[in-house]
């Protein structure tokens, strides 16, 4: 396992408590070190003003590029990111390659504001299960049919919350071979 770091890359978030708390819960999951990198800038190139949104590929574009050595990398992100298919995502990744992105814009900030009785947990949960669900994509991980799988779709905030940050008995399988296999 040595050199098989995960590396969590903030792209300009200043929330350390929340990084840490995804490392902690990617070596958990994983079972593979994982640290919180250097911060970055978003790429200027990635905004698209017309929509107020950052492209999410041309932001793992940029940190494919970016020369980090890690085994894998996360981005996280505070902007709102999307797809030319869909108006907004909660995160990409390259499925089977080495990088993926969450953004935490869609996850809570409005409507779970720290005062509200579980709100700062309730968004925590929902980034772990992003920032878990789109690492699992780097790994081939795809979409799961269980519910409670944290690789199972997240169309809404629903499913965030209905999904566990566990892998279900067949996604842990394929991760296993996975990691065996790299």
């Amino acid at each position: 396992m040595t050199g098989r770091v995960v590396e969590i890359v903030p792209l300009e978030i200043a929330d350390m408590e929340l990084l840490s708390a995804l490392a902690s819960e990617v070596t958990r999951v994983f079972s593979l070190p994982c640290r919180v990198g250097a911060a970055e800038r978003l790429p200027a190139s990635a905004l698209d003003e017309k929509r107020g949104q950052y492209h999410a590929t041309r932001i793992l574009e940029h940190l494919s590029a970016s020369g980090r050595t890690s085994f894998r990398l996360l981005g996280v992100t505070v902007v709102d990111i999307f797809t030319p298919i869909l108006r907004y995502v909660f995160g990409e990744a390259m499925l089977g390659g080495k990088v993926g992105l969450v953004s935490i814009y869609r996850l809570g900030i409005a409507s779970l504001p720290d005062e509200r009785p579980g709100g700062r947990s309730i968004f925590v949960s929902r980034v772990l299960k992003e920032g878990i669900h789109e690492l699992g994509h780097t790994f081939d991980l795809t979409h799961c049919e269980d519910p409670t799988c944290v690789m199972a779709a997240s169309l809404d905030m629903t499913h965030i919350d209905a999904k566990s940050t566990q892998l279900c008995y067949y996604c842990r399988v394929m991760l296993g071979d996975k990691l065996e296999d790299t």
